[in-house]
């Protein structure tokens, strides 16, 4: 008898574990399920968008269209090798070329890059590394993330960070703003540029004017000039060539610990030398000296500094 009940008792137990594990096994698909449902799903890329042939609705090999102005003038010429229309993400342009027009009808920028998309509003949005060039022989090249081209003012935006790539330099920034048909580029907030030469300046809003056919950059905002001999404190800067103009206030803090204090300082890079030089007012400030002059000639690469016009000064 005891045996019999021990028996029954043993079988509803394993009954009951059985009805317990389908339970907790179903509630733990349930749940899964759940999150799957709920988890949105991440944006393809590009390639993704390519290489899933089942997800475009229209393809077009040698892509081409031209719009126009209210005027019935010809604004824009854009082409790619190939576009694909998507039921659920923009257009894609592969190797896209995107030519604006001045009112002459003349051709004045062209834009090229590997990937563009092509928006329902008719602007058009590179990707990555963009080529402008101007009519004028001028080109621009820089990385960004997007780069979106108004059809209707000409504007080229970004609200991305930018490298610029100068001839000489190489040029970080938060933003970017350029006016085709004014030949200006602004890059926007805070800008750090990279010398080949090692020098790097930090300043903010950095304009880029090209048109006279050469490439003039300047800011009027406070500029920090540092080399591995001085970091020179200023209020703007103004760029043509080898030459830098740091104008305004300028402070020069040498690793020595000497400081120099004057006002709109020529720097110049030509046949790879650093020499500073002013007209105006000088104050030299070391441990062992105090020194005023009229202006003042300082090679910084051999460390050799030449004071001119009325000099005074005082040592201890």
């Amino acid at each position: 008898m005891n045996f019999q009940l021990r028996h029954n008792l043993l079988i509803t137990t394993f009954i009951i574990v059985i009805i317990a594990t389908m339970w907790l096994l179903m509630r733990g698909l349930s749940y899964s399920f759940d999150i799957l449902q709920s988890k949105k799903p991440e944006p393809l890329t590009d390639n993704e968008l390519v290489s899933k042939e089942v997800s475009y609705v229209e393809k077009i090999d040698h892509f081409a269209l031209q719009e126009f102005d209210a005027h019935q003038r010809l604004s824009h010429f854009v082409e790619a090798d190939q576009y694909y229309n998507f039921k659920n993400n923009p257009a894609l342009l592969i190797n896209p070329r995107v030519v604006t027009y001045d009112q002459q009808g003349e051709e004045n920028y062209i834009l090229t890059s590997k990937r563009a998309n092509y928006l329902e509003t008719g602007e058009v949005k590179f990707k990555g590394q963009v080529d402008v060039s101007s009519s004028n022989g001028v080109s621009h090249k820089m990385n960004t993330q997007e780069l979106l081209v108004n059809t209707k003012t000409d504007d080229l935006v970004s609200d991305k960070k930018v490298t610029y790539l100068g001839e000489n330099a190489k040029i970080l920034s938060q933003g970017m703003h350029m006016q085709t048909k004014a030949d200006k580029m602004k890059l926007t907030g805070d800008t750090v540029i990279h010398q080949d030469s090692g020098q790097k300046m930090l300043t903010k809003d950095l304009y880029i004017d090209q048109s006279n056919n050469q490439k003039h950059y300047y800011a009027d905002n406070k500029t920090t000039y540092l080399s591995t001999e001085n970091k020179i404190y200023a209020q703007g800067l103004d760029m043509l060539g080898d030459v830098t103009q740091l104008f305004g206030q300028v402070n020069i803090l040498q690793n020595s610990g000497s400081r120099i204090d004057t006002k709109d300082l020529t720097v110049n890079q030509s046949n790879g030398e650093q020499l500073y030089t002013t007209d105006n007012g000088i104050h030299y400030q070391s441990n062992v000296a105090d020194i005023r002059a009229k202006g003042m000639r300082y090679d910084a690469g051999r460390q050799k500094i030449k004071f001119t016009g009325g000099v005074v000064g005082q040592y201890d």
